[in-house]
């Protein structure tokens, strides 16, 4: 298992980091680097948004990981619960046909408030993959795509944040 730690910076107030995390995937138009990413399923129970999305990944996917790919799996299923009461979000990540044998990303992040001004996201994300001899190399590359992943949804929070304080959406 290869785990992952991040914790990134947001200079804007906790609540707007929220709506911003949120409501992007309406914008989609505007933002080309979401467009891999497809809501199939959302519902609201009580504190709990529940999503389904599908992750096209393409030709971004590892050398590595192609080779144990079926022919045409090119999407990615997450499924996550953001608990709006605490403002964590759990997810897991795995091949659309559930093989959670090739690999499986299961996920944490927290937002939080640092400051009057300053919030910060925290994730703590394990990849676990059971693929025979090359399992550790699937889950390092993988490790290293999620981490520039983070780092680019992290630019497009903040591109997201420029355009509601510039009332652009």
């Amino acid at each position: 298992m290869k785990t992952i730690e991040i914790v990134q910076e947001f200079n804007v107030p906790l609540d707007i980091l929220l709506k911003a995390r949120q409501e992007r995937y309406k914008h989609l138009d505007k933002f080309p680097e979401l467009k891999n990413v497809r809501i199939v399923e959302e519902k609201q129970d009580g504190n709990i948004l529940h999503q389904v999305r599908h992750i096209a990944i393409g030709a971004s996917a590892p050398p590595i990981l192609a080779q144990v790919l079926p022919k045409g799996a090119d999407t990615l299923l997450e499924e996550s619960d953001f608990y709006l009461d605490t403002n964590i979000h759990k997810f897991t990540v795995m091949p659309s046909d559930r093989n959670d044998t090739l690999f499986r990303i299961d996920g944490e992040s927290l937002y939080e408030r640092k400051d009057e001004n300053t919030s910060v996201r925290k994730y703590k994300i394990n990849i676990t993959s059971k693929v025979m001899f090359i399992g550790g190399a699937i889950e390092v590359a993988i490790a290293e795509i999620y981490v520039n992943s983070l780092k680019k949804d992290q630019e497009s929070i903040k591109h997201f944040i420029e355009m509601l304080q510039k009332e652009e959406l």
